[in-house]
């Protein structure tokens, strides 16, 4: 068998999981905004059901919405009203093998308050606003308020199983409720709920024999932030204390994670930089101090790495969050050894930056999650012959929908690699695991039956020549001209261009002086980062103040980015700057009023790009569809480029489908 130790089933209590794999609880927004379970949550859930993963824990469910959500669209289960579609959710998860498991919880203080029925958020403690040091923004709770959330977890755990969960998780991480009682940092109180670790732990000790009364003999999972890595907040050493209690008082299993929002943040969600497995130390500490199962949770994106984890002690179940949102198939292609078609996720957080933005769940490289009803892609009903121009994720995509769709199917690629803006994302530093979605993409490609064409001419006459049915324009972006003086080929070059081109681009040794970027946005950051790490010295210059550097960015990538570079001794940034002029290796740059001089070597543009419609619009005239997707379409990120073109492509299709039966019919 492939992967021995992650398809042996595990017992917890007395519920055996068919294998070791499990989906820890992301929000999907996809419930209504009354908290009710949608089919479209439900088409979610069970495609990772029948994906083959072993156990799925639901997406946090609030116990008190009224003082507790967290955001909208939160699921609840406060009353008998809710059982319902928790019931059919349920459902369809077992159908598929899978096992179902509820996880409860209270936002505390980090409930969001513009959803709330209370005038403010409630916790152990008080909170002020620091705006305003006598505005009240955190209510604490007396103890006949906590008497009655107790009884709000056991009233929900209880729900719970009338809708058939299997088992029951208490989300004790990331800074809602039950930690914030726990931790120090947020528990001020010197009664019997605080004023020592005993009493910090009185209220979650409290809920765990609540609920334990509500579930019977089903198996309760305490989660928790093993590090809080934040000032005042819990450690790994706390909490080695702090698990073999939880387990006396009644807990069947720990699932491990780390951080608290927002001090923390990345080390809840880790950004694309973090190392795969870094969390495993931790869950094997835990597990050294605990005699029940532990699951393992963050940054395992390969079934190598989640097997010897189990292998070597490190946990007992691994739980795979955005790689499963990434593919829901993750399970079932690890057993049959097809890992080379596992869409690999980038930890990119594509995710994360919808959910901020109240959308619904989605993923960069896979364009169904979240719309598991409707984006299947049809056949066609007839002959379509189809060229698509650019091989980066958009038109790779488009590519691959369409072969799949049944067209005969031509990529059209000007450079002699496949990739196009992918390869720029991969190329600085730590950004290789898009690195790893791009060889995906390749060997989709080798295996369908799209015909790929490297070194290509995007030609009118040529195009026109194949008669196609539909022409799909994935050509990217182009840089925006400028006016500096002074900058030529020999002297500049775009920063595109040179991540492009990496490591042949020529470029002057660095001992031949520092290197001026000119730009602070991701880019000019990235490249400044880049050629740091080959050795230069660099002169970032940015128009904008050092607070707005990469302010495009995904909000973890962007902390981590600039944390990483803002510290590095051989890069000297100058914000409100602007070049002037570059003559013989010496560059003018306006600094307000004052105009200041840097020798420097050579110099980088990074000062955006604009969409290439160029041929797209030279063609407007011809009978062919044409589709323009991607960055061609509208500049943004990997994900809404792949989005672009299976939600294009899929309409293409469609209406194609309906004209062809509409001819038919008539």
């Amino acid at each position: 068998m492939n992967y021995p130790n992650l398809f042996k089933p595990l017992r917890i209590r007395n519920l055996q999981l068919p294998n070791r794999i499990v989906m820890p609880p992301m929000s999907t927004q996809l419930g209504s905004s009354a908290g009710e379970v949608t089919d479209a949550q439900i088409a979610f859930y069970k495609a990772r059901a029948a994906g083959g993963t072993g156990m799925i824990i639901v997406e946090f469910c609030c116990v008190e919405r009224a003082s507790g959500q967290s955001e909208p669209n939160q699921l609840a289960l406060e009353s008998e009203k809710d059982i319902r579609g928790h019931r059919r959710l349920v459902s369809a998860i077992k159908e598929c093998g899978s096992v179902a498991c509820l996880q409860l919880q209270h936002g505390g203080a980090a409930a969001k308050r513009s959803l709330l029925q209370t005038a403010t958020t409630i916790g152990p403690s008080n909170i002020y606003s620091r705006k305003d040091p006598e505005h009240l923004i955190c209510k604490e709770m007396s103890h006949s308020e906590i008497e009655a959330m107790i009884e709000c977890f056991g009233r929900s755990a209880e729900l719970g199983i009338k809708a058939g969960y299997q088992a029951v998780e208490l989300h004790g991480a990331h800074g809602y409720l039950l930690t914030q009682f726990m931790s120090p940092r947020s528990n001020k109180r010197n009664d019997v709920w605080g004023g020592n670790e005993a009493g910090r732990l009185e209220f979650p000790r409290r809920v765990v024999h609540r609920v334990r009364q509500a579930i019977g003999n089903r198996p309760l999972i305490y989660r928790l932030s093993a590090d809080e890595f934040c000032e005042g907040g819990l450690t790994i050493e706390d909490m080695e204390r702090i698990c073999p209690i939880l387990v006396d008082a009644g807990i069947d299993a720990i699932h491990v994670s780390t951080g608290v929002g927002p001090e923390s943040f990345d080390k809840v969600l880790d950004p694309m930089s973090a190392p795969d497995g870094w969390r495993l130390p931790y869950s094997r500490r835990l597990r050294k101090v605990c005699n029940v199962p532990i699951i393992t949770v963050g940054q395992i994106r390969h079934p190598d790495t989640a097997e010897q984890a189990l292998r070597d002690g490190d946990a007992d179940l691994i739980a795979l969050g955005r790689t499963l949102l990434a593919d829901p198939e993750w399970a079932n292609k690890a057993k049959a050894g097809s890992v080379e078609n596992i869409i690999p996720c980038t930890s990119c957080n594509f995710c994360v930056a919808n959910g901020f933005a109240e959308n619904s769940i989605r993923c960069a490289n896979n364009p169904t999650t979240g719309r598991e009803l409707k984006s299947d892609i049809p056949k066609l009903q007839g002959a379509c012959r189809a060229i698509v121009l650019g091989s980066g994720p958009a038109g790779i995509n488009a590519a691959l929908n369409l072969a799949a769709a049944g067209a005969d199917t031509t990529l059209l690629e000007t450079q002699n690699k496949l990739g196009g803006g992918l390869i720029v994302s991969a190329a600085p530093p730590f950004k290789d695991k898009l690195e790893r979605y791009r060889q995906y993409l390749i060997r989709q490609l080798q295996t369908s039956n799209v015909t790929v064409k490297l070194n290509a001419t995007f030609e009118f006459d040529s195009i026109k020549a194949i008669k196609p049915d539909i022409v799909v324009f994935a050509t990217g972006s182009r840089t925006r001209s400028h006016l500096f003086k002074g900058l030529d080929a020999h002297n500049s070059c775009d920063a595109f261009e040179l991540l492009n081109t990496l490591p042949e681009h020529s470029l002057p040794s660095p001992e031949a002086g520092p290197i001026l970027v000119l730009g602070g946005g991701e880019t000019g950051c990235e490249v400044s980062e880049t050629l740091v790490e080959m050795g230069y010295r660099v002169i970032l210059s940015s128009r904008s103040a050092r607070q707005q550097l990469a302010r495009s960015a995904e909000m973890i990538y962007r902390g981590d980015l600039l944390k990483r570079l803002l510290r590095k001794p051989q890069l000297e940034l100058i914000c409100h700057s602007e070049l002037k002029e570059f003559t013989n290796g010496s560059a003018q740059l306006q600094l307000g009023e004052e105009r200041i001089t840097r020798a420097v070597a050579y110099c980088v543009l990074a000062q955006g790009r604009t969409s290439d419609k160029e041929l797209y619009d030279a063609l407007i005239n011809e009978t062919f569809h044409r589709i323009l997707i991607g960055d061609a379409n509208t500049m943004g990120r990997i994900g809404d480029a792949v989005d672009d073109a299976h939600q294009q492509t899929l309409n293409f299709i469609t209406a194609r489908n309906w004209a062809t039966n509409n001819v038919a019919a008539s």
